[in-house]
């Protein structure tokens, strides 16, 4: 699951979901977004998530089988 904000106004939606592998999100000039990732698969699973084609977070699911983060864009 992938959930973006602007400006720490979380709406509570999250843009991406499983098994949705994409999302089209809107980012206005000028304000701040941060984004929160949360990724539930097998051991050693990789990931990446990108916005456009910058990559924004890169790995592998580590032993627990779970992978959570936060960003800024």
């Amino acid at each position: 699951m992938v959930d973006v904000y602007k400006e720490s106004n979380d709406n509570g939606v999250y843009e991406l979901v499983y098994p949705v592998k994409e999302a089209s999100i809107s980012l206005q000039k000028d304000h701040l977004y941060g984004f929160d990732y949360n990724i539930a698969a097998p051991k050693q699973t990789p990931f990446k998530l990108f916005l456009d084609d910058e990559v924004l977070v890169e790995g592998k699911v580590g032993e627990s089988g779970y992978v959570r983060g936060s960003g800024v864009l």
